[in-house]
């Protein structure tokens, strides 16, 4: 099935970066069945240096397209899937610029896997989400290998923030077109260093109570504004929103996340719950940096319309 709701025009064009190695084929593989199922087109992005290769660039090229023809459904219309190399050494600049050059709605790329290699993963796929134009979807580790079927269900992580709402809203708008079930996700979790503080004022406990009950409250709030034409499940857990996100993710066709944003120096000063998700989930990952989407650009430009009236 293809979506046809609002979704499909934010997302009718898709950017995703290959290599020759796992993380590649996982991202080429998601990127077919997320095109397919939104009618979008697929520019694939893969390295190459016309000075440093022997072969020349239609060469390599071809040895591209016989790699990932495995990989990319036979719905997927041949014309709809174009290729461009990148000598950039950076892959996250890459694909940023062609995802802006060609107007793209999604970069997908793979996640990190075991050992060090993975870690230095982990900062790339936090620089290409908090840097990135536009949304950004992340196939688990083994998404080539595995058995892909319908979207059936759609997972929202949810905190009471503005990037959370535009996130739940999207994912709506998806479940609502595919027929998916969707389940907003949210958890309470009081962290070490408000515990210290707390208990010197409240019991950790009372603490504890009063912050599920704000989370489930506000998750509700969130979902009677969404007015959307089915029933959508809701789930406050309490506990780490990181660890809980991954348990839950097991059960899901998509996880849709918010993401603030910020740059590398604020985005280690505030912590993240985006990145370990993105590099543990059992299913894929889509987060929507703020700004990325065309409602959010135009609250920000409102925002700022207000606030230099005011001055």
């Amino acid at each position: 099935m293809r979506l046809q709701g609002k979704g499909a025009a934010v997302f009718k064009k898709v950017v995703v970066g290959y290599a020759s190695d796992g993380a590649g084929r996982d991202a080429v593989k998601l990127a077919g069945a997320f095109a397919t199922a939104v009618g979008a087109s697929v520019t694939i992005v893969y390295p190459y240096s016309p000075l440093l290769s022997v072969i020349p660039a239609e060469t390599a090229e071809e040895r591209v397209r016989e790699e990932v023809q495995a990989l990319l459904p036979d719905s997927l219309e041949s014309a709809s899937v174009t290729y461009h190399w990148s000598s950039s050494s950076w892959p996250i600049r890459a694909l940023h610029a062609m995802a802006s050059y060609e107007d793209a709605g999604l970069i997908v790329v793979g996640a990190a896997r075991e050992g060090l290699a993975a870690h230095l993963r982990v900062s790339e796929m936090e620089r290409m989400v908090h840097g990135a134009p536009c949304a950004v979807l992340v196939a688990p580790a083994g998404y080539a290998d595995a058995d892909v079927g319908a979207w059936r269900r759609i997972g929202v992580g949810f905190t009471d923030s503005t990037e959370a709402r535009m996130a739940l809203r999207l994912a709506r708008e998806f479940a609502d077109t595919l027929g998916s079930e969707l389940e907003v996700l949210a958890a309470a979790w009081v962290g070490g260093a408000v515990r210290g503080y707390a208990s010197m004022a409240i019991p950790v406990s009372t603490l504890e109570d009063e912050t599920y009950a704000a989370t489930s409250a506000g998750v509700e709030r969130a979902v009677a504004e969404l007015a959307a034409d089915k029933p959508v499940r809701t789930r406050t857990v309490r506990g780490d929103p990181r660890d809980e996100l991954v348990k839950q993710s097991e059960a899901l066709d998509l996880l849709v996340l918010g993401s603030r944003g910020y740059g590398p120096l604020r985005h280690a000063l505030l912590g993240s719950v985006s990145a370990p998700v993105m590099r543990a989930a059992h299913c894929p990952v889509l987060v929507v940096p703020r700004g990325s989407q065309p409602e959010a650009n135009e609250a920000e430009r409102v925002r700022a319309t207000i606030g230099a009236g005011a001055g």
